[in-house]
């Protein structure tokens, strides 16, 4: 999918855009998902803000987790609101069509926002934007009776006619993927790439285990940019329980 627009990033001097340097885990096995997330908030250039965010979200029997562009004080532009109103508003359909419809807000919001924010910085806009992915989103729920994990990537890149507008990647597992355990991880994750394939036994203590251990790796490594308190939801086929989630997680 692409989507024409013009994107831009308010430099904090001149307005409040909170980004989650951010590290979510997530895992799947053929019965369940288990998803963990740290909860630090740096601001565009990475500096810590000294908050906190819940950024493991739930929508009915869906959950999503989101890492990079998230919100801009100034214009009101908050990335879980039009994800979760897009998910709301869709909430009778299938996993996969509920996804489609909030990647295709997301673009049509940020089309709005990121115009608004090119004419305030146009230095931020070639440094921390121009052909990078600023923004990934993951989702998480049961298909044909089924767990998936779909992955969405946002960058700004160059579509066809040569213009400049967003590229939208996948890299999904979704109801018919196979694996013993299928891991995606987003945000700032060198520290765990390929820890659980290299660990003997990694998941023998269970899902919950190994998904704290490789976030509190991540923060051990990173700490400048992803913190505690580790948020964990288990995602199973009649519903979604918290295994830990500190007051800002509703």
């Amino acid at each position: 999918m692409t989507t024409r627009f013009l994107f831009i990033v308010i430099a904090v001097a001149l307005a409040a855009v909170a980004a989650e340097a951010t590290t979510i885990v997530a895992v799947k096995t053929r019965k369940e998902i288990v998803i963990g997330a740290d909860s630090k908030v740096t601001d565009t250039f990475g500096n810590a803000t000294g908050t906190t965010a819940c950024k493991i979200v739930v929508s009915g029997k869906l959950a999503f987790g989101y890492a990079g562009f998230a919100r801009d004080h100034k214009t009101g532009f908050d990335i879980r609101k039009i994800v979760l109103d897009a998910l709301s508003a869709a909430s009778s359909e299938t996993l996969s069509r509920r996804v489609e419809s909030a990647t295709a807000k997301v673009v049509e919001a940020l089309t709005e926002e990121l115009r608004e924010l090119k004419r305030n910085s146009e230095i931020t806009y070639r440094e921390k934007v121009e052909g990078k992915v600023f923004l990934r989103l993951i989702f998480a729920g049961f298909e044909k009776k089924r767990p998936a994990l779909l992955l969405r990537r946002f960058r700004l890149g160059l579509l066809p006619d040569g213009s400049t507008g967003v590229v939208v990647s996948s890299a999904d597992c979704g109801a018919d993927c196979e694996g013993n355990y299928v891991t995606r991880f987003i945000g700032e994750t060198d520290a765990i790439d390929g820890l659980p394939e290299d660990t003997r036994d990694f998941w023998k203590t269970g899902l919950v285990p190994g998904v704290r251990r490789l976030v509190e790796v991540e923060i051990a490594a990173r700490d400048a940019y992803v913190g505690p308190p580790i948020d964990i939801i288990r995602i199973l086929p009649s519903r979604i329980v918290w295994v830990q989630k500190k007051p800002e997680c509703p």
